[in-house]
């Protein structure tokens, strides 16, 4: 294991911004991540797991601990009559392991395609788009703990991850695991979505154009270019991507949402759709790019280096000089004139590192 001091962080990051490390580890065996964590407990230090750095924003300041960066970059197929299944490395870039796995007709993961950021963070946000799920194929990941490093790995089941809508057990129980492999199901029969679709996409309209069912690469190649039309590829702007979850709320709150948006901009309201979806339980997952649209927080929206990207309202991009400082004070005027008009506090998908603010929360996130 070598441990290297003052490392800067901002380039391995989607934002490019942000100060350095004050230890970095970069971890290609189970031996050095155990060192690395003798390493900060013998210190007192905090660890920060880092990835692909396509969800974070690092303070100005940097981490001051340590950043560990998993490089299991292992992957395996294993097929037989009835499934496929798929043991990755947590380093692994995931839109990597999505293309190969729609090269092996792979089917579970081809809407997932073209999102930046690794399989360990991939399984820890249950990464979703386009009504799929990380967890949809997710069998098991192989772990370690970080309160008894010497100890044998743990496997932790779907069921232990508890998975829901881009969360899981481990964005719950920061710093206490460390996933270090998973393992996925691919089964030969599964029926292919064909559901989604939104304002630029569907599966119908794919389907009539091809004559036929499309092929998986070809729904792969479908989403990326979708993605890339919303600039929400990790080359088309410097990003983290959604900056907010989805919210969802009660359909008295849905119906006054709609009622306000209505009383604003009518002919907005209606361009906008859809903007909302109602959920099995009753409740409803609203777009916050539809409520930021009511906003001045508009796409090509400026303020110094920072600003939203000017294809997706969601994304708050960033160019040289920009400051995490910057992004935060964004991010925060974004938040507050949505929850004026419409009375949602919008949660943050973006995780901050090392930044002092009310509202943060120490994280571990890959």
């Amino acid at each position: 294991m070598i441990v290297e001091e003052n490392v800067a962080l901002a380039p391995l990051t989607t934002f490019k911004i942000g100060g350095p490390a004050r230890y970095f580890v970069e971890a290609r065996t189970l031996d050095d991540v155990r060192e690395a964590l003798a390493f900060a407990r013998e210190r007192g230090l905090q660890i920060f797991v880092l990835g692909g750095g396509s969800n974070i924003l690092i303070a100005d300041e940097g981490f001051d601990g340590l950043v560990l960066r998993l490089r299991f970059e292992d992957v395996e197929f294993k097929t037989t009559d009835s499934e496929t299944l798929a043991t990755v490395g947590a380093g692994v870039d995931w839109d990597v392991f999505v293309a190969r796995a729609v090269a092996r007709g792979c089917v579970g993961v081809e809407l997932l395609s073209g999102i930046p950021g690794t399989v360990g963070g991939a399984v820890a946000a249950n990464l979703g788009a386009y009504c799929a799920e990380c967890s949809d194929t997710f069998v098991q990941a192989e772990v370690i703990d970080t309160q008894d490093p010497a100890s044998a790995l743990q496997t932790f089941t779907a069921r232990d991850c508890t998975f829901s809508y881009h969360d899981s057990f481990f964005s719950h129980h920061p710093y206490r695991h460390i996933i270090l492999r998973a393992l996925f199901r691919f089964a030969s029969d599964s029926a292919r979505p064909q559901a989604y679709h939104d304002s630029r996409f569907n599966f119908a309209d794919l389907t009539q154009e091809k004559g036929r069912t499309p092929t998986l690469q070809e729904v792969r190649e479908a989403v990326i270019k979708v993605r890339g039309e919303k600039g929400v590829l990790s080359t088309s702007y410097r990003s983290a991507g959604s900056f907010f979850h989805m919210p969802f709320v009660s359909r008295a709150t849905y119906e006054e949402v709609q009622r306000r948006a209505r009383v604003l901009d009518a002919e907005k309201e209606a361009q906008l759709r859809p903007w909302a979806w109602e959920q099995p339980d009753g409740t409803y997952k609203i777009a916050p790019g539809f409520l930021l649209e009511y906003t001045r927080f508009q796409k090509g929206y400026a303020r110094g280096a920072v600003g939203i990207s000017p294809k997706h309202t969601l994304s708050v991009i960033t160019s040289d000089g920009a400051t995490a400082q910057e992004v935060v004070a964004l991010a925060c005027a974004m938040h507050d004139e949505v929850e004026k008009l419409f009375s949602i506090s919008l949660e943050r998908e973006v995780k901050y590192i090392g930044i002092k603010s009310e509202a943060q929360e120490c994280v571990q996130f890959f």
